[in-house]
């Protein structure tokens, strides 16, 4: 269903839509929803996209179609990374991007956090657990994460067939236990990390690089040494943090299921105080009080 939709289908039904005078905000997804339909106001409407390639070609369309009533919030990715040639700093159009690499990850680097871990916990057990791992939860996630992140990386670069996404929604997960020990909370090595995810890559229609061109990238990447909140992505985040809270901090809270559940409780803890001290929302700011119009 997600692969029929496209930018044209998206911005012709916006146009069709005539009976509508409001803005619209494109996001890529429906996570995107949940979160940032808390923020802006109930008559607004939010469509998702399925991705950041189908919200610039819709708000492209729009814009080209003399429709000024949208603008978008796209994840950062590695948009901001050192010499990346498709950053444009000086880029004008109303599409906005996350002050980190998404969306979760902006959210982690706040007080959801903390407030997400006394929900499931509490603060004698994270305090020991800290103690113990030698790291705050914030720092031992990034820590953790920065790998697999900086492999991401070294695919979209250097075309390396690996895949870290399942074919469904509701399809396995890449194992992180596989790299990542759940006792001790430390990242077992490059090697454990490329044979996961070539083995979760497999028979999944692409054309995998050979094992030690694959290590290889990735020593590269890690060794350039980038921003740990550009890197990592949100959802990496998530499933390290699922299993610190179940493993490390041996939660059994109801609320935890698997790292979708942890996204959602994210979300819910996530509120407007927050997200008025990043840039992303100053961003926005700036742009209702340029049109004369009441966004947020």
């Amino acid at each position: 269903m997600e692969a029929e939709i496209t930018g044209f289908r998206i911005a012709n039904s916006i146009l069709q839509d005539t009976e509508y005078s409001g803005e619209y905000l494109l996001v890529e997804g429906v996570k995107d929803i949940r979160l940032y339909k808390k923020f802006v106001r109930e008559e607004l409407r939010v469509k998702a996209t399925f991705g950041k390639y189908n919200l610039r070609a819709a708000y492209d369309i729009l814009v080209k179609e003399s429709f000024d009533r949208v603008f978008g919030i796209r994840d950062a990715d590695f948009l901001r990374i050192a010499n990346n040639p498709k950053f444009d700093p000086n880029y004008v159009n109303a599409i906005f991007v996350t002050d980190n690499h998404d969306s979760e990850v902006m959210m982690i680097d706040s007080k959801a956090l903390t407030d997400f871990l006394l929900v499931v916990s509490d603060t004698e057990k994270i305090k020991k657990f800290e103690a113990l791992v030698g790291f705050t939860i914030r720092e031992l996630l990034y820590a953790l994460g920065y790998a697999i992140g900086c492999l991401k990386l070294a695919n979209k670069r250097y075309g390396l067939g690996l895949v870290f996404k399942p074919e469904r929604p509701d399809g396995n997960v890449i194992k992180y236990k596989r790299f990542i020990c759940d006792k001790k909370f430390t990242y077992s090595s490059n090697d454990d990390l490329v044979d996961a995810v070539i083995d979760y890559s497999r028979n999944r229609k692409t054309n995998l690089a050979a094992r030690s061109e694959i290590l290889n990238c990735l020593g590269v990447v890690m060794a350039e040494g980038h921003n740990v909140r550009e890197i990592v992505g949100g959802h990496d985040l998530a499933e390290i943090l699922y299993l610190v809270v179940t493993k490390g901090l041996g939660s059994s809270s109801s609320l935890l299921r698997n790292s979708d559940s942890v996204e959602n409780s994210l979300i819910l803890s996530y509120d407007i105080t927050q997200f008025c001290k990043t840039q992303l929302y100053s961003q926005i700011d700036s742009y209702q009080k340029s049109r004369g119009i009441s966004i947020i």
